[in-house]
């Protein structure tokens, strides 16, 4: 059940400091006035009064009101009419019986414009809900609690600390098998382009004339060409991997580039 106007101005600062009996009450809610705005860089918390985001954007949002809820009491929060008109999507937990804290939420810009936030400004509006019946672990000792500054991650660490890790272990896995398969399809594709080349020029030499001397030419071309495909394969898979050689392959392609040029002196 709603808590209606009445009983909110009742409470007053005993549930919402500081409480301001104006045209912030409404039916059955308060509304909140931000504070500063977070976003955060390299884990740096970046604090600011006004800012700009773009489509897609998102900052956290802290309020002047901090609310100390009774046992028998929740609260939620949720965006005014006339910002959820403009674009702006709010995202905010449910605070527990028991809670004590500024109150906290984030904004993202789901407009197609670039949207300015200021201090001062009523993006959202709390609701408090009666709770039906007797709760046996009112939220005193969670970790949220008096959270007067924002603290972002930097206090809750762990698991979701490891989950963001793992998300990004995830994304380098992807890049990798990406970068890997970019690799494979180029060096294939040498690798066709050369054989074709190669039977190609290997036929059209023989049917010229098939003497000792179109032989060696043969093989000056053959032995060139291979050590050239063997290089632009390793070029490809150094690229692909970090900048690391693929020795083997270099090894070959010298060596064929070798054989060439001393078969070629004899011509």
């Amino acid at each position: 059940m709603f808590i209606a106007d009445s009983k909110i101005k009742e409470l007053g600062q005993g549930l919402i400091q500081p409480f301001v009996d104006d045209d912030r009450l409404g039916p059955i809610s308060y509304d909140l006035t931000a504070k500063e705005f977070y976003t955060t860089k390299d884990d740096d918390i970046i604090h600011q009064e006004t800012i700009r985001l773009s489509p897609g954007e998102s900052a956290f949002v802290s309020c002047d009101e901090i609310i100390t809820l009774p046992d028998e009491m929740a609260a939620i929060i949720n965006a005014r009419n006339s910002k959820l008109r403009q674009g702006i999507a709010l995202d905010a937990p449910v605070y527990f019986p028991g809670h004590e804290t500024r109150v906290f939420f984030r904004i993202t810009n789901f407009s197609k414009n670039i949207i300015r936030f200021t201090k001062g400004e009523r993006y959202a509006a709390i609701y408090f809900i009666r709770v039906d019946g007797k709760v046996n672990h009112p939220y005193k000792a969670g970790p949220f609690n008096k959270e007067i500054d924002f603290k972002g991650m930097a206090e809750y660490r762990g698991e979701y600390r490891r989950a963001m890790e793992k998300i990004d272990r995830k994304k380098n896995e992807i890049k990798s098998l990406e970068k890997s398969i970019y690799g494979n399809v180029l060096v294939i594709m040498t690798i066709f382009v050369a054989l074709f080349s190669l039977v190609n020029i290997n036929v059209n030499l023989a049917k010229d004339n098939a003497g000792t001397d179109t032989m060696v030419r043969m093989l000056v071309f053959n032995c060139g060409t291979i050590g050239s495909i063997a290089f632009l394969i390793a070029f490809a898979s150094s690229v692909m991997k970090d900048g690391k050689l693929n020795l083997p392959l270099i090894l070959i392609g010298t060596v064929l580039f070798l054989v060439s040029l001393c078969v070629a002196s004899f011509l």
